[in-house]
Parts: structure tokens; C-alpha cells; sequence
């Protein structure tokens, strides 16, 4: 146990070593485009005429934020720009994507073309065309409204029907288009940079109205970064503090002698409730607080004239600032705002609660909900208004009676932009004149929910597989009843798992993880993929119990498809090959040569990794389901024909995935394989019944490219097979007188004969 330890934990450092010396090169290269650069960097004439079709030519990219003006017949027609210029677009594996924009003079966009990405899930499972085909759909689309991004729900128990990956309150009209299949993650990060990025331009060039004669408007593009407590400090959030001392008044006032939510026991100082609220429509407030993926999602779902704000509280235990049941209610009855002469009330509709924020040195708070005016709401966010909060107590006979307070709020001069005075430049919340990139955070919650069936079924299948593997005793005594699990659990995971549902793991995903935990850790990116990331999950933790073998013998939808290929053929009597030991220990470290070769080519660049994991024949079987490019289908089927005669033979000699699993599986703590003391010595039995030649000739286990097949475990308790259970199996029916004396060796002979 102790050599194994001390070799895991080597390669692990090898491992972790290659990572920190490629660290530095990642971060240099990063493979960011350069501010500023990347419109003549990816600019061609095909790719003009695609994004702005009626242009003679584009001048220089200048201004802030860059743009390049777009020509016809010498006079202006629009604006060409860079998201990454923009809006520093990032794709749910936290790398850059650039798509560059056209916008014309009325404030609609020409067209929009990919031009870089890194995705994953797209060099995985999708072409480019995919994505292509999605950005073309904005053509035409008038900036002033919003963009919903909706999925078609295939695997839902009500039916089909599309969902709202935005899932943004209120019910301000936006466009409806179709996400990419299978990467609506990436179609709402690159719709909310095209949006977002064309209303960014179409402000800065006058494209979109300007202020009316006397009439303010947002300046919602303008970014700096800045924490809670410095907001706050500026006057972008409103709070409100009351203690059980002056709720207690306001309670005598109305006739109750108590609150119907709180501590009786509470001291007169005790906070009682803190009260929050904040425009967030923004940049410098609503990026701040909500995070850059979710202020993009929320404002670019919604028109440009709509208005966004956040409301926030820490209060007594079971209460809410919302009341019960708003949801369904038409009027949401605690919560008012009062502006002049007018009061606005709220419906369900208008409110999305929210899980937490990205805000820095938020205080503790028990609930956050996002609300959402429409332009027609009668609110001028410009000007000063007040949110009303009804509050309940109690008489001594338990009647209810209702008393208010009011949160005042004006938002700051430096988020406004008077047309009095266009040409000040006005200072960030946090003092800072010049915006901060900021940081990106996935909404990675709403994703989940659109999948929860999928996630059930998952959580089903790992729940079974965990039962298969605590029971393997069981089950490994029973050779029928083996037999049928090993099938129909392998059936399970290539048709759900992988043809069906697509969550096929690969190197791409583990030098990610790699990646994330050594230049650039971000969880939410992690969660993006929610069955790719719950079965990371499953595998990191049965790394520490099986090792390696938990995925790539059981949940591997190419592992599944070799094996249960390679069974059709021995049941036609396919002649197999037996590879030769000395031979076999040479190819099984080709898998790992490749893996470390990888891990060491993604740190110097990204792009030349990608191209290594195209070794990987899982895009054309799996996700594609070899319905691709010809030559990526006969090396998926060439590989698949070679497992016909060696079983697993990919999985065994080329899979880095499996090479970096078994790499770290050498945490391993545990064995639970059983062998019997005569293993490797008078009987080699279990070395010839294994299919992937994992039993040494010691009659060791080697855990490095075990598959956990279970097929040892079944000769090891079969008293017709396995010589030392015969002779247990004969003794036992022996008569008492009969000789015992050299019974057992005798046994093996026979059953070795």
C-alpha cells in the first residue's frame, strides 16, 4: 500500500508539475485577442460580406469602446465590431470567443459572424456551421429589443415544447430564438454579446435616440468595478435598517403588540430587519452586483428601455419581503413604489427570486429577488422614488393589523447622463475613471433546471451502478444474473447516456479541470454541463474507491459500445487475438505518453491540444452518433472493427482519458477484488478469463487497466471453474473416511487439465 501510495502521489506531481510550468505560457498566450486588433485580425472580404453585405469598405478601429466605421459610396452606413472588444466575451469554458457584429444606422444588425472559439462542448459534439447558422438569425434585428434564447424540450415528462434558457422576469416582448441543440449555454453567452455589444456601440456612435431636450436617460454601459459596501457608500444601493425598538413603536402606533415574523425575545437594538434595494438596469451597478453573465442575460432578454431592480433583505426567520404565494398572485401585496403621484404595484410576473449574487462583501441575506419594469411602467429611474413595505402585527386577540415603512432612494448623478452637460465624464461609484474588465459568472442554476429529467435519470443510473458495485459479491456468485447486469448497464449507458443524452467524458474535459484548477478556478464554468459535471463528479469520487474503472468500465458510452461489440462477435465466433505479454506492457503506455503530451500542448496552446484530442473517436460515435464527416466515421469504425478481435482495444492502448484517470486512480484506497492464495502460481485461470489482460502472470491485479468487469470475481466463486473452489466444492461431498491427503493439488491438476 505504501509503494502504491508513494507512485500515485509521483505521478501526480508529474502530473501537476507539467501544469505549473505551462501555467505562465497559458496565462501569456491566453489566447486572447488583443484589444482593439481583433476586427483586422479576423477580417476578411467573405467574412465582410456576410456581416455588413452592402459596404465598399471599413475604415480604422477607433473610439471606446473600438469600431470600425463601415462604408458605402464614401459615406457612413454603420459600424463593424469585435464582442470580445466589447464586451470581453467568454464561452463556459472561461476562453475567448469573437464574433464580429455589423450594425447599421438605424440600429439593427447586418450580421454577425464566429470567427474564434474554444468551446468544448463545440469541438466535442458540434460543427461550426451549427453555430453559424445560429448567429445568422439576428440579421435584421432591431437593437432596441430583447432576445430570448429558448430550447426545444425533448426529454420532458409533459411533453415537448420549448423553454426559456433566460428565464428573465416580467413579460417585456423579446425575440424568440432556437439555441444551438445541445450547447444552449454557448447560445446564451454569444446572443447576450451580440446584443448587448450592438446596444453598447449603437449609444456610443448616437445610433439609438438620444436624451430628449431636457430629459435624462442611463448611462447603462459604463463599468468599473466596485464592492458592496462602496455602492452602498455612493448611494447605488438603498438601505434601510430597523430594529425590534422601532418596530415595536410603529407596532404600538397601529394597535398590535407584536410582530407576526420575529424574535419576542429580541432586544430593543436588535435588528429586526435590513432592507435593500438597487437599480441594476446599469453596468456600473448591475454588473457589480448581479455578475457580468447574468446582468447580459437579464438586460439583453429585456427591450433597451425596460428597467431592472434588485430588492434584498435579512430578516426574520419564515419571512419574506414578498409575502405567500406571490407566484400566483396578480398583486404582490407587501410591496409598493411610490414616485410623485403615482403608485406602481408589482404582479408575480414582474419578480424572478434569485439563488445569491456576485457581489463582493454582500451582507448575509435571506432572500433576493430581481424585479422588472417595463418602459410603459410609468417609473423614471432618472428621478427619485420610494419603496413601500407593508408590515404585519398582532393584537392581544389575534387580530392582524398593518403598518408600513419606506426605503427612499435616488440614484447617483454619475449613473445619469443629463443633456445639459454631455460632455462631462462622469466618475465611477469607486472613484475610478477607467472601466474594469469584469469578472463573468455562469447562470448555471437555470440550466439545471431545464435539465431535471435528464438529471434524475442520471442520478438513477450512478444510484444503480453504486448498488451494482457494493453488491458485486452477490452478483459475482450468480454468473446469469452478472451477465445480464454487465449488459444491460453497458446498453444503458451508450444509448441514454451517450447517443441519447450526448454526456460523453473526454481528455477535453480533464485538461479543463486541469486548467481551471491551475491558471483560473471557476466553479459556476465547471457546472455548465450539468450531467458532464455530475458525472466528474461520480468519477472523482470513485477514483478514491475503484480507481479508473468506475467510468471507463461502466460509464464510458464508447468503452460500452467496444464491449458490447466485441460480445456480438464472440457469441458469432469471431476469432480473438491474444496479444503477447511483452507486447501488451509496450502499447498499454501509449495512453499515457499521449495524455501527458496533451496536458503539456494545451499550456503552450489550446488550439494545438484540441487538435491532439481529435485521437478521440467520441465525437463521431458518440455525440454525432456517425452521422459526420466521412473520414472521422471510418476512424471511429476502424477502431470499433479493432475491438472486434481485441476487446476494448482503443480504451486499452490510445484512450488518454483512461491514461489520465488511471493516473490519478492511483489514489486508490481500497481492493476489492478478492484472489485466492493459489492465483498466479499453481492456477492461471483468471489470467486467460480476463478480457483486457489486467491479471499479471503473478496473479496481481493491475488496477492501472482493470475495467472492473467483474469476470474474475465470477470465476473466482464458480466451484465448476476455479480449481481451489473445486476442491472446496469435493471436499465437502466427501465421505468422512476418504483421504484428504493431497486432494487439493490433485483438484487444480485436473481442473488445469
Amino acid at each position: 500500500m505504501a509503494g502504491r501510495s508513494g507512485r500515485a502521489v509521483f505521478f501526480a506531481l508529474m502530473v501537476l508539475l507539467l501544469a505549473a510550468l505551462g501555467a505562465p505560457a497559458a496565462r501569456a498566450l491566453g489566447e486572447e485577442p488583443r484589444p482593439g486588433e481583433s476586427v483586422s485580425q479576423y477580417l476578411t472580404p467573405e467574412i465582410l460580406a456576410m456581416v455588413f453585405p452592402s459596404a465598399d469598405k471599413v475604415g480604422p478601429v477607433d473610439g471606446t469602446p473600438p469600431a470600425a466605421p463601415v462604408y458605402k459610396s464614401d459615406l457612413v452606413v454603420g459600424y463593424l465590431f469585435s464582442s470580445w472588444d466589447v464586451t470581453q466575451s467568454k464561452g463556459f469554458s472561461n476562453r475567448p470567443f469573437v464574433l464580429l457584429v455589423g450594425i447599421d444606422l438605424s440600429g439593427h444588425v447586418t450580421g454577425v459572424r464566429l470567427v474564434h472559439h474554444v468551446e468544448p462542448i463545440a469541438i466535442l459534439g458540434l460543427k461550426d456551421e451549427e453555430f453559424h447558422r445560429f448567429t445568422e438569425r439576428y440579421r435584421g434585428h432591431d437593437v432596441n429589443q430583447g432576445v430570448d434564447i429558448v430550447s426545444e424540450l425533448s426529454s420532458s415528462v409533459l411533453g415537448s415544447g420549448s423553454f426559456s434558457q433566460r428565464a428573465a422576469p416580467g413579460t417585456s416582448a423579446s425575440a424568440k430564438i432556437d439555441a444551438v441543440s445541445r450547447a444552449t449555454t454557448s447560445s446564451v453567452l454569444m446572443s447576450d454579446a451580440i446584443v448587448r455589444g450592438a446596444r453598447v456601440i449603437a449609444r456610443s456612435r448616437g445610433i439609438l435616440a438620444a436624451p430628449k431636450a431636457g430629459k435624462a436617460r442611463l448611462d447603462v454601459d459604463r463599468f468599473a468595478a466596485a464592492d458592496w459596501p462602496t455602492l452602498e457608500a455612493a448611494g447605488a444601493i438603498g438601505h434601510l435598517h430597523l430594529s425590534y425598538g422601532e418596530i415595536r413603536t410603529k407596532l404600538k402606533e397601529s394597535g398590535a403588540l407584536k410582530p407576526v415574523a420575529g424574535d419576542p425575545a429580541a432586544g430593543p437594538a436588535d435588528p429586526y430587519l435590513d432592507l435593500y434595494v438597487a437599480l441594476v438596469t446599469p453596468a456600473g451597478i448591475g454588473i457589480n452586483l448581479l455578475g457580468e453573465t447574468w446582468y447580459g442575460q437579464y438586460t439583453a432578454g429585456r427591450g433597451v428601455d425596460d428597467q431592472l431592480l434588485l430588492i434584498a433583505a435579512n430578516g426574520p426567520f419564515a419571512y419574506s419581503f414578498l409575502g405567500d404565494d406571490w407566484e400566483h398572485a396578480d398583486i404582490v401585496g407587501p410591496i409598493e413604489f411610490v414616485q410623485g403621484d403615482k403608485t406602481i404595484r408589482l404582479s408575480g410576473k414582474q419578480i424572478k427570486t434569485l439563488p445569491f449574487l456576485h457581489a463582493k462583501q454582500a451582507p448575509d441575506l435571506t432572500e433576493r429577488a430581481l424585479v422588472s419594469f417595463g418602459a410603459d411602467s410609468g417609473l423614471n429611474p432618472s428621478e427619485a422614488w420610494e419603496l413601500r413595505l407593508l408590515l404585519a402585527g398582532e393584537t392581544g386577540s389575534g387580530e392582524k393589523r398593518y403598518f408600513s415603512v419606506e426605503l427612499a432612494y435616488r440614484l447617483p448623478e454619475t449613473y445619469i447622463l443629463r443633456p445639459a452637460a454631455p460632455a462631462a465624464e462622469p466618475q465611477a461609484a469607486s472613484g475610478g475613471a477607467k472601466a474594469a474588465a469584469p469578472d463573468q459568472a455562469l447562470a448555471w442554476q437555470a440550466v439545471w433546471s431545464a435539465h431535471w429529467t435528464k438529471i434524475a435519470i442520471l442520478g438513477a443510473g450512478l444510484t444503480a451502478l453504486t448498488v451494482i458495485l457494493s453488491l458485486q459479491e452477490v452478483i459475482a456468485r450468480r454468473r446469469r444474473l452478472h451477465l445480464s447486469i454487465r449488459i444491460g448497464f453497458l446498453s444503458w449507458t451508450l444509448v441514454w447516456l451517450g447517443w441519447y443524452a450526448g454526456a460523453q467524458l473526454t481528455v477535453v474535459n480533464l485538461l479543463t479541470y486541469i486548467h481551471s484548477a491551475v491558471v483560473d478556478f471557476r466553479w459556476d464554468y465547471l457546472l455548465a454541463d450539468p450531467l458532464v459535471a455530475i458525472l466528474s463528479c461520480f468519477t472523482l469520487a470513485g477514483l478514491f474507491l475503484w480507481g479508473r474503472a468506475i467510468f471507463c468500465g461502466w460509464l464510458c458510452p464508447f468503452g460500452a459500445l467496444q464491449e458490447l461489440v466485441n460480445k456480438v462477435a464472440q457469441r458469432l465466433r469471431v476469432p480473438q487475438l491474444a496479444i503477447p505479454t511483452a507486447l501488451h506492457e509496450r502499447l498499454v503506455a501509449v495512453k499515457y505518453l499521449v495524455f501527458l503530451g496533451l496536458v503539456a500542448a494545451s499550456f503552450l496552446s489550446w488550439d494545438l491540444a484540441m487538435t491532439g484530442a481529435e485521437i478521440e473517436p467520441f465525437k463521431a460515435a458518440i455525440i454525432l452518433r456517425f452521422v459526420t464527416e466521412w473520414p472521422m466515421v471510418a476512424y471511429a469504425l476502424a477502431l470499433v472493427a479493432a475491438g472486434v478481435f481485441v476487446e476494448r482495444f482503443y480504451c486499452r492502448f490510445a484512450c488518454p482519458l483512461g491514461g489520465g484517470l488511471a493516473i490519478f486512480g492511483r489514489v486508490r484506497m481500497f481492493d476489492w477484488l478478492k484472489r485466492h492464495p493459489e492465483c498466479g502460481t499453481r492456477c492461471r485461470i483468471c489470467e486467460s478469463v480476463c478480457p483486457v489482460g489486467a491479471i499479471k502472470r503473478s496473479g496481481a491485479i493491475d488496477m492501472n487497466e482493470c475495467f472492473y468487469c467483474l469476470d474474475c470475481q465470477v470465476t473466482y466463486h464458480d466451484d465448476h471453474v476455479c480449481p481451489p473452489m473445486v476442491w472446496q466444492r469435493k471436499r465437502r461431498h466427501e465421505r468422512p473416511a476418504a483421504p484428504a491427503r493431497g486432494a487439493r493439488q490433485t483438484a487444480i491438476r485436473e481442473a488445469q487439465r
